[in-house]
């Protein structure tokens, strides 16, 4: 594969599925009861994380795609480890957050077995296809995150959310 390959469909598949989650939580959650300076802060500096992060896995950097699979495997089993011990409190909202996090699991691992991530890994300072777009969703999905409400709703319950 030479440096001018495609991005493979699965990185695709990822964002738009970091996005439906972030849209979920936030159709769910509602917007943030921040100031307005503390909801713009909040999103500008998720956005930029966010972003950094994915560029980061998209090039096949190792610390940034380990990283983002320990948030994104943790935050998965979490999700589903409070459904299972709280049935009768689980909602439609949980279980579409639970399908969100197993395709966004499926997804990064489809991705992580591609040609284009080898090639990355091999050719660290060579330049790639352009990442331009899936960054621009990456920082659609930080400046969601950073506008949503957060899961404080007085339950002793403890909640994860990640949306990278």
């Amino acid at each position: 594969m030479s440096g001018g390959g495609r991005m493979p469909s699965s990185a695709w598949a990822f964002a738009g599925l970091c996005v439906a989650g972030q849209l979920v939580q936030l159709a769910h959650r509602g917007l943030s009861r921040s100031d307005g300076v503390g909801v713009f802060l909040s999103m500008a500096l998720t956005a930029l994380v966010v972003s950094w992060f994915a560029a980061g896995v998209l090039r096949g950097r190792t610390v940034r795609l380990v990283i983002v699979w320990i948030l994104i495997g943790l935050g998965t089993v979490l999700t589903g480890f409070g459904i299972v011990v709280d049935l009768s409190d689980a909602n439609g909202w949980d279980l579409l957050d639970l399908l969100l996090s197993l395709g966004q699991v499926a997804a990064l691992a489809a991705f992580c077995s591609t040609d284009y991530l080898r090639w990355q890994r091999a050719h660290p300072d060579q330049p790639g296809p352009g990442i331009g777009g899936l960054v621009a969703v990456a920082l659609v999905v930080g400046l969601l995150g950073g506008m949503t409400a957060s899961s404080d709703d007085g339950s002793s319950q403890i909640r994860l959310r990640v949306g990278l």
